[in-house]
């Protein structure tokens, strides 16, 4: 056990600090500032080795404080929702041999998994003497939908029978600026310091003291939800990409030279029309498959963000537009829009019901050069008979210093505490989440790390370093995005389509918009400062 919690604190902490939303750098900096973190990896080493002395025993095991209490049998429930009228629960076990309707059975997750979801809960009910249940809400558009009304709801008739609610980051800021949300910190003897949060989430959306919602070792689909991109190792080298690029993009990513100038020059190698049906299409070769989140993951990737708390009184301001930033944009659009080269899942929807799953079958297939998805993508490849690899996503230019792995606010979960909470049920919750964030960061995420691992020793040990050293030390999130002020997220997914050149007009005719949903959010969370 001590083993993998050292293995932990170097890919969990770092992923956060994993898999599956750089670090403690990208989410504190502004747009001009954003190519150079301020934490060399020297620095989060020695935090996170102080975080890790003051929150395990002699054995390195993760140990929480609770109140010592136990609660008779208590259920505690938590409350999460999924686009699917089926799901796989990332809280409780997935009992696929006597399945609830809400379980998904066709697509199961990996058993070494799902029992490291039994074990942790075992653990933690035996621990507080408590029983740990979980309802699903099928919530089929996912942002500010059936989820969020279902807890204001409950919040106002204060008939909530859950204790957690586990929405997506948007829905996450959407509560908490209506006052749906507890302040985290205010829990009695919550631990948010300790090293089972994401320290850099914690940071980056803390507002006046005041933090609503968390991500953290108790989940795993925040740890899926972070960018990375896929390459056809195989494609690569049977086209000699090797011989004229200097070697594998390994190579360029261990020199800093990974940028989008050379993805792109990559990207335009590939296009056939191998279906014959006189278009690129999902069935043919080319050099990039992804889709609208590829703005988001290369804009953040370049060490832009839409806004930061990264200010002398640590309350968000607009980062979006800026020379640097509008630059970035042009060559991503130049990918995006290049329809000779480049595939969009987007354009397919009506196909099927998650078109991404066209492009994901045609990159198994050996049809793409580059895949772009997230830490978790080699789950899906199944047994892919091409070599594959993971690379972080490229950074702007060779004067950035980091590279950057965004949590996707839309794809991931957060961790959230409803104002139907009793009072007298406070402390119960904060024992609860402690001890199951403590349980988490000992079974789940070792066993997540090793089957991800699992799927990947197969192909090459670059990719595990492009993990443990370039993807999840970058892993961070942006405050603009997951509160989504004046539309600017979607304003990212606009620019696929809009003429080049045209961001800073884009940005102008949102901005007052943003400014003003900012500043009420900023408003909101002052009211509630001190009471």
């Amino acid at each position: 056990m001590k083993h993998a919690s050292v293995l932990l604190r170097v890919l969990c902490l770092m992923l956060a600090a994993l898999l599956c939303c750089g670090i403690l750098a990208s989410c504190g900096e502004t747009e001009e500032t954003s190519s150079t973190a301020p934490n060399t990896s020297k620095e989060q080493d020695e935090t996170s080795n102080s975080l890790a002395g003051e929150y395990t025993d002699e054995d390195g095991k993760y140990v929480a404080k609770t109140s010592g209490n136990t609660y008779g049998k208590t259920v505690v429930k938590f409350l999460t929702c999924g686009v699917n009228a089926t799901y796989n629960s990332e809280l409780t076990y997935n009992d696929y041999a006597n399945p609830s309707p809400t379980t998904n059975v066709n697509e199961q997750i990996p058993e070494v998994i799902n029992k490291a979801y039994k074990d942790r809960n075992n653990l933690v009910e035996e621990q507080l003497d408590i029983i740990i249940e979980e309802e699903y809400v099928f919530d089929g558009k996912r942002k500010n939908a059936d989820m969020c009304n279902r807890i204001r709801t409950d919040n106002l008739a204060y008939s909530g029978d859950y204790h957690v609610v586990v929405p997506c980051l948007y829905d996450g800021a959407t509560l908490a600026q209506e006052g749906h949300l507890l302040n985290l910190y205010s829990l009695p003897g919550i631990q948010m310091e300790a090293p089972w949060w994401e320290q850099f989430f914690n940071k980056e959306m803390t507002i006046a003291g005041q933090l609503y919602f968390t991500i953290g070792d108790i989940g795993t689909i925040n740890k899926s939800s972070t960018a990375a991109l896929t390459f056809n190792k195989t494609l690569y080298l049977e086209n000699n990409l090797d011989a004229k690029y200097g070697g594998l993009p390994y190579d360029l990513v261990r020199n800093g030279k990974w940028t989008l100038d050379v993805a792109l020059e990559m990207t335009k190698e590939f296009s056939d029309d191998v279906n014959d049906d006189g278009t690129i299409d999902y069935e043919d070769l080319v050099g990039w498959s992804g889709q609208l989140d590829d703005m988001w993951s290369l804009f953040y990737g370049s060490g832009s963000k839409l806004a930061s708390t990264d200010t002398a009184d640590g309350y968000p301001v607009l980062t979006a537009y800026s020379e640097r930033s509008s630059v970035v944009m042009e060559k991503m659009q130049s990918l995006v829009q290049d329809k000779e080269h480049y595939l969009s899942a987007n354009d397919y929807f009506g196909v099927v019901q998650w078109p991404s799953i066209l492009l994901r079958d045609n990159f198994i297939a050996g049809q793409s050069l580059f895949y772009n998805g997230s830490v978790s993508t080699p789950m899906e490849l199944g047994d892919m008979e091409d070599n594959y690899g993971l690379l972080p996503i490229p950074k702007a230019d060779e004067a950035q210093e980091n590279y950057f792995s965004l949590v996707n606010p839309w794809t991931s979960t957060c961790f959230a505490v409803p104002t139907s909470v009793k009072d007298a049920d406070l402390e119960m919750v904060a024992d609860f989440l402690n001890a199951i964030g403590a349980a988490s960061i000992n079974i789940v995420s070792p066993a997540y790390i090793e089957q991800c691992l699992e799927y990947m020793k197969t192909r090459d040990d670059d990719t595990i370093d492009m993990i443990e050293h370039y993807i999840l030390p970058g892993r961070g999130c942006d405050i603009g995005m997951i509160f989504a002020w004046g539309g600017l997220d979607t304003m990212l997914h606009d620019m696929a389509s809009q003429p080049l050149g045209t961001f800073s007009s884009n940005y102008q005719t949102r901005e007052s918009a943003a400014q003003k949903a900012l500043d009420e959010t900023i408003g909101f969370f002052k009211e509630l400062e001190g009471k």
